[in-house]
């Protein structure tokens, strides 16, 4: 996956001088979500059985990362985005989380086991695939 550095770079190889700023708010204005493997159009988020699209686009716009530690996933997000990811997760209806905690750009997600865990934490990884 390219940065945005790295993208307006690679655009002023080919003659094109954006700055990171205006990239950005391009991207943006494309809608593109910012997933593990680089930048999507919304539709090409594959949503999970069980997703509404809406929550799988707010979890993969700012989740960071994602760890199974117990029965718990953390998951880090951009600062401030914790509580919007939270919801999503709390609504997304995996029948695997039973809840969650929010910081300011961390989740805990509560699950019934390790294994558990773990497959929730995957289940995000999978999301922007």
């Amino acid at each position: 996956m390219l940065s945005q550095t790295q993208l307006s770079q690679c655009l002023k190889a080919e003659g094109f001088h954006v700055a990171q700023a205006t990239l950005s708010r391009d991207l943006r204005a494309l809608n593109l979500v910012k997933t593990q493997n680089g930048y999507k159009l919304p539709e090409q988020v594959i949503a999970v059985k069980g997703n509404s699209n809406q929550q799988a686009l707010t979890i993969l716009q700012f989740m960071v990362e994602a760890e199974a530690a117990g029965n718990l996933v953390v998951v880090r997000t951009h600062p401030g985005n914790a509580s919007p990811v939270a919801r999503s997760l709390d609504t997304i209806g995996w029948k695997e989380i039973i809840g969650t905690v929010a910081g300011d750009d961390t989740i805990l997600v509560v699950t019934a086991n390790a294994a558990t865990a773990r497959l929730v934490r995957q289940r995000l990884l999978a999301l922007g695939d």
